[in-house]
């Protein structure tokens, strides 16, 4: 993977070098592309010029990343001795400089025919190359209008003749304004690129724009160049922005009036620039992947791998991988060869190899894992469920909140379109209020084998629950999604009732909603004809949802009024029922929420996520509160009591059985790895 570095062509922000320094700094660019200063351009710089513009950049920690020169940018006609010595200053300027490279073009046709002169743009271009670089400086030529090099394939020309002493600048815009695409372009020259000008072009607007406002693609090339190169690669913003200066005039001029509300023209040169360079780093965010960790490769974690190694993740690079078992960073290692390998979540952490994380471990390391994450500034997804206990979740949320990284949860079956299109339904408002929702939830069946694979399953002290906390999160949180917060629920948790575990694995659950609606959710991992089925019914509808299919009777009227105003003791609201046409989800849930984790990322819009993190803490509220339920026997009131919660947890944990006799070993290795 490349890593993008910024430049820019600050004489566009301001004439002076102090202004063109207070531009660079204020925009966050690390370097100019030097073009001109105070009015002299870099093919007229003194040597004594170039020594105080140095010891002044040098000061204020800016570089230089090339020179814009304007060698080559003369009519092939015209004479090249004098034009050449220029070019000669231009060069122990960028010595001087510290600049490892020179813009170079290939000379104005001037209506010539292209083969006519092809022999002597290559002397020339060829004479410039080979004197930079025994000056140990990179002549880098640019694509532009009316030169030779205007179009791909001359260019391609001009890389191919010269070979290594010719670099390449790679210019969107300046393609555009030929009539050539792009993507076709830098299919082309891909090969030869050394860095890019970072300017767009609108067809519609016929006009330079700033990057990634145009049709040049310049995320989509920039994301393949990512992928393809290793190393620095030089971004430099070229505003070439319109600044208008004297709005008063625009009054009659209604297409003038149009373009500034498309803000392409500028009311200074300092706005011009800020909204170039903005663009730009957005642009390369847009462009770069996400460097993902996995932590911990067990069952879940090594799904997220082979789902990378298949190739399902969009925008994203998986480089680490940690857990606590030497075998499945063996594993790892022969899915994804050269994958960085850790022993412990902290070391992966403070690698600094990762952007972001996926936490994919025992229900109890989720929360302390994500909040060491966040605080070491990686962007999270972690896997369901948020934890065990919400007061524990609830410190990992104000972690969240302390931060600016992107939180997110793995509720992969809110990406479905059926659990979409129900929540649609619902929250829309259009079928009225709430009444009742039913959720028999019974097809998890699991064997006693299923139980005895792990000696963390099935315990309190390894895994925090049973069937509420492994197989019904998911559920859980559609529930809450879907119909809202119950206010207050009933349970009753059967612990042990059909497998030989110390945990539940038969539930009843009954909820009462803030506006008296009622609910039951009923779940086990018992039943091996088990039953998915969602009813739903509202004021004027009524909903079905099993499996795939979503069954919506809606009714002539509204329930509630019918009631009091129909005459006959038996009479009834008409209905007409219908199979909604649902489309089933076309990739893996999991690889489609994690690509959208990418996407918010480099987009930095949390709206892209399927379930922000914080919103872990729901489903679970629902699960703590059933359990407590069941432990006191008594209606729970939400939100809970967490202090109660932890307390009857960890009597819970203080029997809890290690069948295999594991369960204190990997707790003990869980602990010291990954704290």
């Amino acid at each position: 993977m490349a890593r993008f570095r910024f430049s820019a062509f600050a004489d566009e922000a301001a004439p002076s070098l102090d202004g063109q320094i207070a531009a660079l700094k204020a925009n966050g660019i690390e370097a100019m592309e030097l073009r001109g200063v105070d009015g002299t351009t870099s093919s007229d710089l003194t040597q004594e010029q170039a020594r105080e513009i140095r010891a002044r950049l040098d000061a204020a920690g800016i570089s230089v990343s090339a020179i814009g020169s304007k060698s080559g940018k003369i009519k092939i006609t015209d004479d090249f001795a004098p034009h050449f010595a220029a070019f000669q200053n231009t060069v122990e300027a960028a010595k001087i400089l510290g600049a490892p490279r020179i813009r170079v073009f290939s000379f104005y046709l001037d209506g010539a025919d292209p083969g006519a002169v092809r022999e002597e743009v290559l002397r020339r271009v060829k004479a410039m190359a080979e004197y930079a670089k025994e000056q140990g400086v990179l002549c880098c030529h640019e694509n532009e209008k009316g030169i030779y090099g205007e179009s791909p394939e001359r260019c391609l020309d001009l890389h191919e003749t010269l070979g290594d002493v010719l670099g390449g600048v790679f210019d969107f815009a300046n393609f555009m304004e030929c009539g050539v695409e792009p993507p076709a372009a830098y299919a082309l020259l891909k090969p030869y690129i050394t860095y890019f000008h970072m300017k767009d072009y609108c067809r519609e607007w016929k006009a330079v724009v700033p990057s990634n406002w145009g049709d040049g693609k310049l995320p989509e090339i920039l994301a393949d160049f990512d992928q393809s190169h290793g190393g620095q690669v030089w971004l430099s913003v070229e505003p070439h922005l319109t600044v208008f200066q004297g709005l008063g005039a625009l009054e009659a001029d209604q297409a003038t009036l149009k373009r500034l509300e498309n803000k392409e023209i500028y009311a200074s040169s300092e706005e011009a620039f800020r909204s170039a360079a903005e663009q730009t780093l957005e642009t390369a965010k847009l462009a770069q992947p996400v460097v993902l960790g996995i932590i911990g490769n067990g069952n879940m974690g090594s799904s997220h791998l082979n789902m990378y190694c298949n190739g399902e993740h969009r925008g994203i690079r998986v480089a680490a991988v940690a857990d606590v078992n030497p075998d499945r960073l063996r594993d790892a290692q022969q899915k994804l060869p050269g994958v960085a390998v850790f022993d412990s979540a902290d070391a992966l952490i403070e690698s600094g190899l990762c952007t972001a994380v996926v936490i994919a471990t025992p229900h109890y390391f989720h929360p302390p894992i994500a909040i060491a994450a966040l605080r070491a500034g990686l962007h999270v997804m972690t896997e369901k469920p948020a934890g065990v206990y919400t007061k524990q979740v609830r410190e990992m949320n104000e972690a969240a909140a302390q931060s600016d990284r992107i939180f997110a949860i793995m509720f992969n079956q809110r990406s479905v379109p059926v659990h979409q299109k129900v929540r649609e339904l619902v929250q829309s408002g259009k079928y009225g209020e709430l009444k009742r929702v039913v959720w028999l939830i019974c097809d998890w069946y699991r064997t006693q084998a299923y139980y005895n694979s792990g000696g963390w399953r099935a315990t309190w002290s390894g895994e925090g629950g049973g069937v509420l906390i492994n197989q019904c999160p998911h559920n859980l949180d559609l529930w809450q999604w879907i119909c809202g917060m119950p206010s207050a629920v009933w349970a009753s948790c059967l612990e042990g009732k059909w497998h030989d575990i110390e945990v539940e694995d038969d539930v009843t659950i009954y909820a009462e909603y803030p506006n008296g609606a009622t609910g039951v959710f009923i779940t086990t991992t018992a039943e091996p004809a088990g039953t998915d089925r969602l009813e739903i019914t509202l004021d004027k509808a009524k909903l079905v949802m099993e499996g795939n299919r979503l069954t919506v009777t809606e009714l002539s009227g509204s329930t509630k009024e019918h009631i009091f105003s129909a005459v006959q003791g038996f009479g009834n609201l008409s209905g007409e029922t219908t199979v909604e046409d649902v489309p089933r989800l076309g990739a893996s849930q999991h690889a489609t929420v994690m690509n959208a984790f990418a996407e918010a990322i480099r987009t930095g819009d949390q709206g892209k996520l399927y379930a922000r993190g914080e919103e872990g803490i729901r489903g679970l509220s629902i699960s703590n509160a059933a359990h407590l339920s069941s432990w006191t026997g008594k209606k729970i009131d939400l939100p809970l009591d967490e202090d109660l919660f932890y307390a009857e947890l960890q009597q819970k944990i203080a029997g809890s059985k290690a069948k295999t006799g594991v369960v204190e070993s990997v707790a003990a290795d869980m602990e010291a790895s990954f704290h």
